[in-house]
């Protein structure tokens, strides 16, 4: 690896003129000198464009480009910018969250004295409004592997919180494009399942911070869409489909079962029957899901057909038992402390 090797960072965008002048600022004003900013855009009607070639304009290290093929969506987008990167190292950026000036050289830094990882993870903050905001982690490692943590949905990192090696993120297809959300747990558990060599820095200062949005700017509805129920399924299937070739244990499989319950029991909750049925038939073929699961399952979803969740003794009964396939998270909930 070179002495300063090339970081690129890779930007998708859609509709953030309101957001990426602060983004593509923060890349700007990085400490560490010899970097790349790639940036996607999937289509968007508004001044995104405009903000973004004044940056190109001033800067020759940033470029502009459009999503030319097929499907549209954030994956696509950053597979785009990886072909485009010339980058020994990468990093993935979401065009509203903002790098530290210190991010690129900490990154830089520590790859080149631990050369031998596929990826290196780093601390992020979260915050809403302003940067200076942020008190909380984006999450942190314990004595739980990583693995078993992405499946239980605790997600460790978030998609800008590792620096990869091209060539590594590259070997497992980089983002899978189509899917509608778990973009961030989908490449992680590819590259987890693959047996990546990797670090995760939580001693060290954040350095990116993640942007919060109000909870109004997404209705529950898009939250459980058609297209992310059948996104959701397909990463239970496909992560579990490698996880029971690789003849994983029993541990990997409880936890597995956890991800596919969150489909199942969310499927049910907004009586999406297909996606229900299909996690339900594949768990309980594969052994991930118990009998007993499986009338439990088909009993909750038969009384959410019935809208008998109406009821409140009821529907008190049905979250009991929601709750029992669910692992609580600690995304958001770590205070970093100075």
């Amino acid at each position: 690896m070179a002495e300063k090797p090339l970081i690129s960072v890779l930007i998708p965008n859609f509709n953030r003129g309101d957001l990426i002048a602060e983004t593509l600022g923060s890349v700007a004003d990085q400490t560490y000198e010899n970097w790349e900013a790639i940036i996607v855009d999937d289509g968007s009607n508004d001044n995104s464009e405009k903000i973004a070639l004044d940056f190109v304009s001033q800067d020759s290290r940033f470029s502009w480009h459009r999503r030319e093929q097929s499907p549209s969506g954030a994956p696509t987008c950053r597979n785009i910018a990886l072909e485009l990167a010339k980058g020994e190292l990468v990093m993935f950026l979401d065009s509203d969250d903002v790098l530290a000036p210190h991010c690129l050289a900490q990154r830089c830094e520590f790859s080149m004295k631990y050369p031998d990882m596929d990826f290196w993870v780093f601390p992020m903050l979260m915050f809403k409004g302003e940067k200076e905001n942020g008190k909380v982690l984006w999450n942190q490692s314990n004595n739980r592997k990583e693995l078993l943590r992405f499946l239980e949905l605790d997600a460790v990192w978030q998609t800008s919180g590792p620096l990869w090696k091209k060539k590594s993120v590259e070997s497992i297809g980089a983002f899978t494009e189509g899917l509608a959300c778990w973009q961030d747990v989908d490449i992680h558990l590819k590259a987890l399942i693959q047996n990546f060599k990797y670090l995760v820095f939580d001693n060290l200062k954040p350095d990116i911070y993640y942007r919060i949005h109000e909870s109004g700017s997404i209705s529950q509805g898009e939250i459980n869409s058609p297209s992310k129920m059948e996104s959701r399924k397909r990463i239970f299937i496909a992560h579990a489909t490698s996880l029971i070739s690789a003849k994983t244990d029993k541990t990997v499989i409880k936890s597995l079962a956890v991800l596919g319950s969150n489909v199942v029991f969310g499927s049910i909750k907004v009586l999406n029957t297909k996606v229900a049925n299909e996690c339900i038939r594949f768990g309980y073929k594969h052994n991930i899901f118990s009998f007993p699961f499986l009338i439990k399952a088909r009993i909750i979803q038969l009384m959410f057909l019935l809208r008998l969740n109406k009821i409140t003794l009821l529907d008190n009964f049905m979250q009991r038992q929601l709750r029992r396939y669910r692992v609580e998270s600690n995304i958001g909930k770590v205070v970093y402390i100075t």
